[in-house]
């Protein structure tokens, strides 16, 4: 018998379940030892009861509980966190992309130093009351920032309990979200800003003309920002997501009038959705399809990105010259004095759309991560034609056929 351990009791006579207490404490609880058939190590844990009586319902209550978790695939001891994170990180492979990127690195800065190894099922309210609270230690973060080290430590909780690791997945706090809108285009601006785009793509600039007397490479930087400005303040897409959209990602579907709309499919914050555009937006698709057309001479390849280089690759950001162009036309700040950024676009897509869509058909086309909404209206399906309709009702007249393939 070890040291550590006396008034050792077998409870099922097989060495399964052993309650013990320790010499070195005044008025000793019972502790536990628990092995299970399938499983290798123990599972120690204190009944907190003096009571031998108590303390035996409880041991064999825990057993019960660990043998079936077992037997259902789980672990008897609990994986270490930062095993858990190596796991769900991996299935990320090897070229994530920059949303996932994001939620890893939070749960690298936040959850892996504070939790380190210590048994996912073990962590407790109290542990992670205490994580979300050191992000307030040092410099101030806005409320918006630390909600997305919530959704970040959230992801490697869901894994845990799709794997089996822990029964049920514990509530990490946050703090009440202040709000903080980012400015949008009011109806005014936005009928401003797409009017001067229209002279503002095919404007002579200086460089070597083309057969147009346009500057070839100064004119497809604007009709690509002018077409990314048209879907974006259309669709409500998020940058990260719009980025990796490509060709075969477009489909259309028919609402309840019969019409057909773009619809995108793209992989973000809340996972893969699909997105019902706006009318006006096969105009747009068709006008880049017919400008990547004529410039490799052949119909694109179907799994390039829409927004690309003329070599084929991504084009990583419009901010520059998004920013030059508000500047250019006087919309780089709103009536507040803010300035309008890219995601201005999505934030007036919404605004616009705000008072002509039921408010849980248009989170669940965004993707919102408002979690009342999450919680009690994600199952609503964008491909419904009811939904199609709500989603588009009051926008530009049927302009044929949506996809120009």
């Amino acid at each position: 018998m070890p040291k550590f351990e006396t008034n050792q009791i077998d409870l099922n006579n097989n060495g399964r379940v052993i309650l013990y207490q320790r010499p070195d404490v005044k008025n000793p609880k019972w502790q536990c030892r628990i092995s299970v058939a399938g499983s290798t190590g123990y599972k120690i844990f204190s009944t907190k009861e003096t009571d031998q009586s108590k303390a035996e319902r409880i041991a064999l209550a825990k057993y019960e509980e660990l043998y079936f978790k077992v037997q259902r695939g789980g672990f008897l001891r609990g994986r270490p966190f930062n095993v858990v994170v190596k796991e769900w990180t991996d299935t990320y492979g090897k070229n994530p992309n920059d949303y996932d990127k994001q939620l890893i690195r939070r749960v690298e800065l936040l959850a892996i130093p504070f939790l380190k190894t210590k048994s996912i099922d073990e962590i407790t309210k109290g542990d992670l009351f205490e994580m979300m609270e050191s992000l307030k230690d040092g410099t101030p973060l806005q409320s918006s920032t630390i909600r997305h080290y919530r959704t970040s430590v959230n992801k490697v909780f869901d894994y845990a309990k799709t794997k089996g690791y822990i029964e049920t997945k514990p509530n990490v706090p946050a703090p009440s979200l202040v709000q903080n809108p980012r400015p949008d285009f009011t109806n005014a601006d936005w009928k401003l800003l797409t009017k001067y785009m229209r002279s503002w793509v095919v404007a002579n600039t200086s460089g070597e003309r083309g057969k147009n007397g346009l500057d070839n490479k100064r004119h497809r930087e604007r009709f690509y920002l002018q077409h990314y400005i048209l879907i974006m303040g259309n669709t409500g897409i998020r940058i990260g997501e719009m980025r990796n959209v490509r060709w075969v990602d477009l489909s259309s579907g028919v609402g309840e009038d019969g019409q057909e709309r773009i619809m995108i499919s793209v992989d973000g914050k809340t996972g893969r959705r699909t997105v019902v555009s706006n009318f006006g937006v096969e105009v747009y698709i068709k006008r880049l399809w017919g400008f990547r057309s004529l410039e490799v001479g052949t119909k694109p390849d179907m799994s390039e990105v829409i927004f690309c280089h003329p070599n084929g690759n991504c084009i990583g950001s419009y901010k520059k010259g998004f920013e030059n162009l508000l500047v250019e036309c006087d919309l780089r700040k709103d009536n507040k004095g803010k300035n309008r950024t890219l995601y201005s676009l999505r934030h007036t897509y919404a605004t616009m759309r705000i008072n002509k869509v039921p408010v849980f058909q248009l989170a669940v086309n965004m993707g919102t991560s408002v979690e009342m909404i999450e919680d009690y209206y994600s199952h609503a399906q964008t491909t419904d034609p009811a939904c199609i309709s709500a989603l588009t009702k009051g926008n530009q007249t049927e302009t044929g056929r949506a996809l120009p393939f």
